[in-house]
């Protein structure tokens, strides 16, 4: 499977790569589109993309790339995110990217957003249901 194809399975964008990796965003685009063949990439850039991906280098080169997604959030607690702060909503979306790629740093992020969950609802942002439900559908681990 190609990057671009990778990227698509596991709801990862160009920039979100380019971004967790410390490779220029338009050397992911180009790899993506084709434009810059992944064999010519320099080791560095490899590794860091691999590292990032949660691949090995070697299968990101032989383009053996098969999402490898786990899940850590609850879908079956239902939640009107677009009712919530938007901080929250921005943090929530963060931990559906983290999710998508199988990333471990949704538990350090998810511990954020129920830190500010844990402020909305001392000033009476959110209700205790909706804090309930977000403790469940994404937990801390």
């Amino acid at each position: 499977m190609l990057l671009n194809e990778y990227l698509k399975k596991t709801n990862r964008s160009v920039y979100s790569l380019s971004k967790s990796s410390n490779v220029p965003y338009t050397t992911v685009l180009s790899i993506c589109r084709g434009k810059a063949n992944i064999d010519e990439c320099r080791v560095g850039t490899l590794r860091a993309l691999s590292n990032a991906l949660g691949v090995s280098l070697l299968d990101l080169i032989n383009g053996d790339l098969k999402p490898n997604i786990r899940t850590f959030i609850d879908d079956s607690i239902e939640l009107d995110v677009a009712s919530l702060p938007l901080p929250l909503q921005k943090t929530i979306k963060e931990l559906e990217e983290y999710d998508a790629s199988g990333d471990s740093a949704f538990y350090a992020c998810a511990d954020t957003m129920l830190l500010m969950a844990d402020r909305y609802l001392a000033s009476g942002a959110i209700n205790s249901a909706t804090y309930e439900k977000l403790a469940r559908r994404y937990p801390i681990g």
